[in-house]
């Protein structure tokens, strides 16, 4: 990022974002399929799990089927379809709930290997057929968390190669 604007942000939070007090801004940002997997790519690299490689494939109507390969000998690609299930209210309850689905028994035992691997990050977890995303824990590890406490809305949905992210931030009147 330019160094200007990394100050100007850096001063901005600092003063706890008084200089522009009683701002809202809105965004609708689609995400390409190629750089929802560069992301998902990046964060895999340097990790142990036994995921080689993550296909995100979305889809029209807050749908996308996801394909795993598994560095376990013998194991052919995993094809798992998801599906936004609840959207995160902020700042009530800022978790984003998908379902997901894999073929009857195989997905029952791909939830009990996976939940048995223990090894999915802080603030992601899988409770049965529903993947929990806690965005303020996720969202603590980079940059964004200092945007949290500004986010009024946050919601994932998907278009025929897009994820896209619907988002509203706004700046009380009074600094935070």
């Amino acid at each position: 990022m330019d160094a200007k604007v990394s100050e100007l942000l850096t001063s901005l939070q600092s003063s706890g974002f008084r200089d522009i007090a009683g701002s809202r801004a809105s965004a609708r940002i689609p995400f390409s399929r190629s750089l929802v997997n560069s992301l998902v790519a990046q964060a895999l690299r340097g990790t142990s799990s036994p995921v080689r490689e993550v296909d995100v494939r979305p889809h029209t109507g807050d749908e996308f089927d996801v394909v795993l390969t598994l560095s376990w000998p013998l194991v052919p690609p995993l094809k798992v379809t998801v599906s936004v299930a609840q959207q995160p209210e902020f700042p009530a309850s800022p978790v984003l709930v998908f379902r997901w689905s894999l073929l009857g028994a195989v997905g029952t035992l791909a939830s009990r290997v996976i939940a048995s691997l223990d090894r999915l990050p802080a603030g992601i977890r899988l409770d049965g057929d529903r993947l929990l995303v806690d965005i303020p824990v996720v969202a603590g590890r980079g940059p964004a968390e200092t945007l949290l406490p500004l986010v009024k809305k946050l919601e994932l949905h998907t278009i025929d190669e897009r994820l896209v992210l619907d988002l509203e931030l706004a700046i009380p009147e009074s600094p935070l």
